[in-house]
């Protein structure tokens, strides 16, 4: 008749049979998501150019590990003949199941913060006309507006339609403002006699609301709104009205044989660029009475001049940053990185601070900050294996710079504004149907593509799951 083996010895054979069951436990799933990511996840057939997972690599090893650790135990289970006990088995699986979850909880460490779709907008049945850009409402709401040259969609915070803002048959919006300030923005609207461009209208972010018309014949570019006042171009002056009421406040004739180009508003002053017979010249233009303060020569290469902001002044010219003082001197000139002005170039302005994309050496894009202030050259960020800046954004509310970037896969990165240093691990966008043209705002994306068949908008959130 056996003796049974002491309490000791038979809880140190419990212990390396559980621990053998949860080894292998741990293997089979660090071998089913070595599968998972290269079969489903991977973009290319290789691991080449940032193409592989992120987290693969350390996953194989541990996989590697968890085999080895499960194949040494289990031989010393089958030598110590450890597996006879009922008990023993029942606890080992239950050690095992155990074991699962802070294997799950490594895999998620290593392969680091994934976002994929959370709710979108069908795509309208219907011809979409051409995209022009997006608003944003108060942080707190959510609220996103989508102007196209077929109308205006506002959605919720849940990614709903709000309001719409149709044309009559036959018309068009022809521009819109790159700002709302005060959840108010401008739109240019065509008109039967006057083209694409003879109607001034004033949009609320959040209702929809027209707060007021104003037919302007000869509209030229898109209209600006900056502090109070909504200001746009026309063949022969500058026009600035009131941006809550459209009362006229000023009208500052072109000089003669002037064309506009562009104007950018803010509360200090408002600027025009505009061809004249000494070339492409910058005005600048008191906020309160529209009177010229200053004028400026802009130099003009191969790229056309633009206006980076109208407080701080600063604008753009011949791929390098002009910033000026209050009567209309060069504080400095950025000579690098170079500032392209043409192509899909992603731009921000917070504060003081311009935050564009740069190329390096025509082989990557990087980001880049510069001041608005004295026109230094802030620090330039780079982002791993990615090669091309997707999209911008200000995040109200980490005080943030969000970032999207594009390489074998899309990253969603948050910046320090004074550093570029990122405050964590870059996010990874799946599966995101992202047309060529998409503005971000805080975790909602708004396609801007002529593609009609692309979601208008959609919201994206933390993955759950693999």
């Amino acid at each position: 008749m056996d003796t049974p083996p002491p309490l000791v010895e038979r809880l140190r054979n419990h212990a390396r049979l559980a621990a053998a069951c949860a080894f292998s436990a741990v293997a089979v799933l660090y071998a089913v998501l070595c599968v998972k990511l290269t079969v489903v996840d991977m973009t290319d057939g290789v691991c080449d150019f940032g193409g592989c997972p992120r987290g693969l690599d350390p996953l194989l090893w541990w996989t590697l590990l968890a085999g080895l650790a499960a194949g040494g135990l289990w031989w010393s289970v089958v030598k110590g003949r450890s597996y006879r006990s009922a008990v023993g088995w029942t606890a080992a699986v239950a050690v095992a199941l155990v074991a699962l979850w802070p294997g799950w909880l490594g895999f998620a460490w290593l392969r680091g913060p994934h976002m994929d779709l959370f709710s979108y907008q069908v795509p309208g049945s219907s011809p979409v006309g051409k995209p022009l850009g997006s608003w944003a409402g108060p942080p707190a709401t959510g609220f996103v507006v989508r102007a196209g040259a077929d109308g205006v969609t506002g959605y919720d915070g849940e990614g709903r339609r709000g309001w719409s803002l149709r044309v009559p048959a036959g018309g068009a919006v022809c521009a819109m403002s790159a700002d709302s300030p005060s959840g108010t923005g401008l739109l240019t609207f065509a008109t039967v006699l006057d083209g694409c461009g003879g109607r001034l209208v004033a949009v609320d972010v959040t209702s929809g609301k027209q707060l007021w018309t104003m037919n302007i014949p000869h509209l030229v570019g898109r209209p600006a709104a900056g502090g109070s006042q909504a200001v746009t171009a026309t063949a022969d002056a500058v026009l600035a009205y009131d941006l809550a009421t459209g009362v006229e406040r000023w009208r500052s004739p072109l000089p003669a044989g002037a064309v506009a180009v562009e104007v950018a508003a803010g509360p200090e002053r408002v600027l025009l660029l505009a061809r004249t017979d000494r070339g492409v010249e910058l005005f600048a233009l008191g906020a309160r009475t529209g009177a010229v303060a200053w004028r400026f020569t802009m130099p003009v290469g191969y790229e056309s001049p633009r206006i980076v902001s109208a407080s701080p002044a600063a604008a753009v010219g011949d791929g390098r940053l002009l910033v000026f003082d209050e009567a209309g001197r060069v504080r400095a000139e950025s000579q690098e990185p170079y500032v392209p002005t043409t192509g899909e170039t992603e731009w921000l302005v917070v504060g003081d601070v311009l935050y564009a994309s740069v190329p390096e050496r025509e082989k990557r894009e990087l980001l880049a900050a510069f001041s608005l202030s004295d026109g230094r050259h802030l620090w330039t960020r780079a982002f791993e294996n990615d090669w091309r800046v997707r999209a911008l954004a200000a995040d109200a509310r980490s005080g943030r710079i969000a970032v999207v970037t594009e390489g074998a896969y899309t990253h969603l990165w948050h910046l320090d504004p004074r550093t570029g240093k990122p405050d964590r691990e870059s996010t990874v966008l799946r599966g995101l149907r992202l047309g060529e043209s998409f503005a971000l705002h805080g975790r909602t994306f708004v396609n801007l593509d002529d593609d009609g068949r692309l979601p208008p908008v959609f919201d994206v959130a933390p993955t759950i799951g693999w």
